[in-house]
């Protein structure tokens, strides 16, 4: 019978009637996406990953490169992460790198930091009492699209006996009542997300009769499949495309602008950062400048031939710093090394 209350939704399309740990620390923004390698043996049609990802063997936190695992805690530094979700491709084929990263996170972040794993393969007890042992908190289960309910069944049960949470999350892409039997016989979540079209995916899932919603990425009926799980019974979330970009995106954004942030820099709602620019033929004659215009140390930064500056005070000292030569400019970005500059308006 389905189920008319008790279920909480937003703007965004997302709904839901139970979160895990791990969810509720996403919608926060507080939770480091930590991608251990693009290589995964099975070949989903509705795979998204890009092609700077897909079956590259390549380590991102938050999209900064993992040249050693110091970045990776340097980016959770950053961030203030509460939280980390390990993915992939298939993360567990680097099984002994997932729980060296663990255990490291731990050992920086605290105890309390929490941890889930996505996975599609079907891992056996020894290996599940070795990531809770190296830390794991959580583990979701990502099931093929003809799933086997009984060995779906012990994997939830065995990672819960051991104290893992234990869930699955995949796709929108049909209703699977093997899924719903597992999910509920274990006392276990399933997370369902939007099935979305991305560069890689596109093709195969529009041979597959898939169309894509006028307003994003999401395709066209993954909603109303995912709505034939809202079951008395069943602990159920469902993410929307939306859902990932207007607030997990923009949430995770926004705590580490106000993170990384310096002093003369503008967080905005969207979680970018707006400062003022100085290019300038004579780099001493612009800091002589500043000087005597009185302007705070802290408020600006020299680098090259380049000042970069809080924008409100460039603004009310532009006439004077377009006598010295300088090309100025206001810049919006966003809030890491080497960040996407989102617009760059002259001055």
């Amino acid at each position: 019978m389905k189920s008319t209350t008790g279920w909480n939704a937003d703007f965004t399309g997302s709904f839901h009637n139970y979160l895990s740990r791990g969810c509720q620390i996403c919608r926060t923004g507080a939770s480091m996406v930590l991608f251990v390698t693009g290589l995964c043996p099975r070949d989903c049609a509705y795979c998204p990953l890009s092609r700077d990802r897909k079956d590259q063997d390549i380590m991102l936190a938050n999209e900064q490169p993992v040249r050693i695992l110091q970045d990776m805690l340097e980016e959770a530094g950053a961030m203030d992460a509460l939280g980390t979700g390990i993915t992939g491709g298939e993360p567990l084929l680097k099984a002994p790198l997932v729980m060296e990263c663990i255990a490291l996170i731990k050992r920086e972040r605290g105890y309390d930091h929490h941890i889930h794993l996505y996975t599609g393969s079907a891992p056996g007890q020894a290996l599940l009492a070795d990531l809770k042992e190296a830390g794991l908190d959580e583990i979701r289960f990502h099931p093929r699209e003809q799933p086997d309910g009984k060995e779906l069944y012990r994997l939830l049960k065995e990672a819960r006996s051991l104290g893992l949470e234990a869930g699955v999350e995949m796709p929108a892409l049909a209703f699977m009542p093997e899924v719903v039997e597992a999910v509920r016989r274990a006392d276990a979540f399933l997370n369902l997300n939007e099935l979305e079209f991305s560069e890689t995916n596109q093709q195969a899932l529009r041979a597959r009769g898939f169309r894509a919603k006028e307003d994003s990425c999401g395709v066209l009926g993954s909603e109303e499949v995912a709505r034939r799980y809202m079951i008395d019974g069943l602990k159920v979330h469902y993410c929307s495309s939306t859902f990932k970009d207007a607030v997990q995106l923009r949430e995770r954004l926004k705590r580490r602008a106000r993170i990384v942030g310096r002093p003369f820099d503008l967080a905005t709602e969207d979680g970018t950062l707006i400062y003022g620019t100085i290019h300038s033929p004579d780099q001493a004659a612009t800091l002589d400048a500043l000087a005597a215009l009185e302007v705070p140390p802290e408020m600006y930064f020299a680098s090259g031939d380049e000042v970069e500056i809080a924008g409100w005070i460039l603004e009310d000292i532009v006439e004077e710093l377009r006598d010295l030569g300088c090309r100025m400019a206001l810049v919006e970005r966003y809030p890491m090394e080497g960040g996407l500059v989102v617009e760059r308006i002259p001055l």
